[in-house]
């Protein structure tokens, strides 16, 4: 078992029976440091003061089972208000909000779409999108999909 399915395994069980979730973990080499990132959420709303608990309890687990070799800096926080949408369920759990997508290749003359998520029906999605201020809907195929994100509408 590598180190990121260990760390996933002792942050759900500090999460069970919380109204927290795992949104995921990462470790890295940044230059000649290690980091160990655990992003938790908590409905869309996780705080500062959340992060914090998380934290001290992540730490005192990791310290007790002391499983990492290299010295690492431990980050938790929240994966953002703009935060990748990984897999068909996320995209699912997110209609009705406004997103960023990206195809592989060009829909209708573009790659890339800024809108509301309408529906996901078959594996296609709807977008409501604005182009040059007139509003259209399209339809765009999961698999020609190549980023979602959740975004912020100005």
């Amino acid at each position: 078992m590598n180190i990121v399915e260990r760390v996933k395994i002792i942050a759900l069980e500090q999460i069970k029976d919380t109204e927290y979730s795992l949104y995921d973990v990462e470790y890295t080499k940044e230059g000649s440091d290690y980091f160990l990132r655990i992003y938790f959420d908590k409905n869309g709303t996780l705080s500062l003061d959340d992060c914090v608990l998380l934290s001290e309890k992540m730490a005192e687990e990791l310290d007790k089972e002391d499983f990492i070799s290299e010295q690492y800096y431990l980050e938790v926080s929240s994966p953002g208000i703009e935060r990748e949408l990984r897999n068909i369920d996320e995209i699912s759990d997110s209609i009705g909000k406004y997103v960023y997508l990206k195809t592989y290749e060009k829909i209708n003359g573009q790659k890339e779409f800024y809108g509301d998520l309408l529906s996901l029906v078959d594996n296609k999605l709807q977008i409501e999108y604005k182009d040059k201020a007139r509003k259209k809907q399209i339809e765009i195929e999961y698999e020609k999909i190549a980023k979602i994100r959740l975004a912020v509408k100005f």
